[in-house]
């Protein structure tokens, strides 16, 4: 029997190695964009620390290959078609993670994370009909025309991808003139974070996905649906009208509007062709390619973690997809002194009811030091299943950054990293414990220096229902011996009745016309004046600026241009009457400064004929303050 049990450990082995990426070297030079990146010393062990990140876990690295192959010729044919270079389909992993509905802390939403009034100034259809920012394709053509439009300031495409994070304006504040048209580039520690972060990903995914790489069991396709309704596109194709749904999250009624090209998306499972469709619309969200099944490319040797799972009824370990805390030892007998090391420190585990005595008895180690290591102050007391230092944290992390997860806490970052609370504190140049934004960036091993802004990164809302290409990876069975093909029975045509269709009432145009406490006043565009900035200074949207004024937000702002906008009434205050006495050195302009007023009025009030004052004597003041 022991020969046996030897060869299936084997066979286990062997399958599991088939799924594991080879160590990845950071090269000390890369090509990204066009644009040559000489990485030092620095800026190759912060790309260290996000591709550790990004491929600790086998199964969440794989899924996201999986899932992003789904989509990646989508986005490949678009960035073609609009002339931007091919690596920036890997800063669609980055940001969206191919997940169709991926909402951020920060409300961005979608495949490319935009914020609704950013995705209408690039002409993305956002409304209670459909929203882009959901469609693969429309919104790949979105983040096109955002970094052709920062790559015409900047000559430099490493620049626009920054740009992507902080904006036009803020980039142009953080970067050197001379960078700009720049054909190489040297990234330091100081470089943006941003960059860093790209470089891993590029590295982490360029073997496993794009360039006609697939599920060997899954693609996605697309069929042209202007006009018709979901469910008649869904009996076309020939796939479960839930199915097309959840592939479908943009459009938020049954029926696709007709007023452009709007691809529908659906699955292919085991080695089934696309649907063939003539006359097909053309523009700049449509598509007239069609992807091919895993049988009419070659495919990559690697088998995925769910055809390993299902050959040989092992799921591969989840795993932290994080690198901190890092904890070594014996992780069993963690509740014990002497057994784990959390970051390299001395810790232990506190247990159920622990509190400080009962944990300095177990240690030996004094109250008080455990309140100095831990960062602990007079009131504060042991949480129970935390990790605990018996010796002083470091002064800063061994990684640069952290962004903020919801939830966290300073205390807790300190913790995990292993840095003194007051030294984290330093770094970000704060003063005291604050309570956290969700996807800050926090700087671990330098002071953030004082002309670097606050930023912040999109952080995804984990969501407990799976995602429909998550779904679908899941549901689908390893790749078989090809069948003897049968002929399929024709498809049943149902006849829709008006209650199988779900109707919303499409958005009416908004009337320039006040209600009760409101009036309509005129704005002036200024330079450097978006739609965005003028929609957030007076508290309306985006969309009842162009209805009120019959524009287009494509057609963008002229300076001076005249807008009307509808805006609460400011509320009139009736000022109230208060005697001022004159005290000693007090002058007329003084007390006017000190109440809002003019030394005019002052004089009009109480019928004086010059600014000269007696102490003591009292004064008429009219004031709103």
């Amino acid at each position: 029997m022991r020969k046996p049990l030897l060869t299936i450990i084997f066979v286990l082995f062997t399958c599991l190695q088939l799924t594991a990426q080879a160590p990845m070297i950071v090269p000390d030079q890369i090509e990204v964009a066009g644009v040559k990146l000489k990485l030092n010393n620095e800026a190759k062990k912060e790309v260290e620390e996000t591709l550790d990140l990004l491929t600790r876990s086998q199964y969440h690295f794989q899924l996201k290959a999986d899932r992003s192959n789904l989509y990646m010729h989508f986005v490949e044919e678009v960035l073609r078609r609009e002339g931007i270079p091919d690596d920036f389909k890997y800063l669609a992993i980055q940001e969206g993670e191919f997940i169709a509905d991926a909402v951020s802390t920060s409300n961005a939403v979608g495949f490319w994370q935009f914020k609704k009034a950013s995705a209408q100034e690039l002409g993305l259809r956002v409304d209670n009909l459909v929203d882009e920012r959901k469609h693969i394709i429309a919104s790949t053509v979105g983040a096109t025309k955002y970094l052709k439009r920062s790559n015409f300031v900047f000559d430099n495409w490493v620049l626009s991808m920054q740009s992507y994070l902080q904006g036009l304006t803020g980039t142009q504040r953080s970067v050197s003139d001379k960078l700009y048209g720049a054909k190489s580039m040297n990234i330091t520690g100081k470089s943006h974070w941003y960059i860093k972060k790209f470089i891993a990903h590029k590295l982490a995914f360029q073997d496993f996905v794009g360039d006609g790489r697939k599920h060997p069991e899954v693609a996605l396709a697309s069929y042209e649906g202007q006009g018709q309704t979901l469910r008649s596109v869904s009996q076309k194709v020939d796939v479960d009208y839930e199915e097309v749904k959840r592939f479908n999250k943009w459009l938020n009624q049954s029926r696709i509007p007709d007023d452009k090209s709007y691809p529908v998306i659906y699955p292919l499972k085991s080695g089934q062709k696309p649907v063939a469709q003539n006359n097909r619309p053309t523009n700049n969200t449509g598509t007239g390619s069609q992807p091919t099944t895993g049988k009419d490319k070659t495919n990559t040797s690697r088998p995925s973690s769910s055809s390993v799972r299902d050959r040989y009824g092992i799921k591969p370990v989840t795993g932290n997809t994080g690198v901190y805390p890092e904890i070594k030892g014996n992780l069993r007998n963690a509740y014990q002194p002497g057994a784990i090391k959390v970051n390299g420190i001395k810790a232990i585990k506190a247990g159920p009811n622990e509190t400080l005595q009962t944990l300095s008895a177990r240690t030996g180690v004094k109250v008080r030091r455990l309140r100095k290591f831990n960062d602990i102050g007079e009131r504060g007391n042991v949480r129970p299943e935390k990790y605990y230092y018996l010796k002083n944290k470091r002064g800063k992390g061994r990684v640069h950054y952290h962004v903020v997860q919801p939830g966290e806490t300073l205390w807790g970052i300190s913790q995990d990293y292993g840095i003194k609370l007051k030294k984290l504190l330093r770094k970000n140049r704060m003063r005291e414990v604050e309570q956290l934004k969700v996807g800050r960036v926090l700087w671990l091993r330098f002071i953030r220096p004082a002309h670097v802004p606050i930023e912040y990164s999109n952080v995804i809302v984990e969501t407990k229902k799976p995602a429909a290409e998550d779904r679908l990876l899941n549901e689908v069975e390893p790749a078989k011996e090809k069948q003897p093909d049968i002929e399929r029975p024709a498809t049943k045509t149902v006849e829709l009745s008006i209650e199988d269709e779900v109707y919303i009432e499409p958005r009416k145009k908004k009337e320039l016309k006040p209600e009760e406490g409101e009036e309509i006043i005129t704005h002036t565009v200024q330079p450097k004046e978006t739609f965005f900035g003028i929609a957030k200074r007076y508290g309306v949207e985006i969309d009842d600026i162009l209805d009120w004024n019959d524009l287009n937000v494509m057609e963008g702002l002229q300076i001076g241009q005249e807008l009307k906008l509808v805006v609460p009434k400011k509320p009139v205050e009736e000022p109230a009457l208060v005697m001022h006495t004159v005290q000693a050195g007090e002058t007329l302009w003084a007390i006017s400064r000190k109440y809002g007023v003019s030394v005019d009025q002052i004089l009009e009030w109480n019928d004086k004929k010059d600014a000269n004052l007696a102490l003591g004597e009292k004064l008429k003041i009219y004031t709103t303050k």
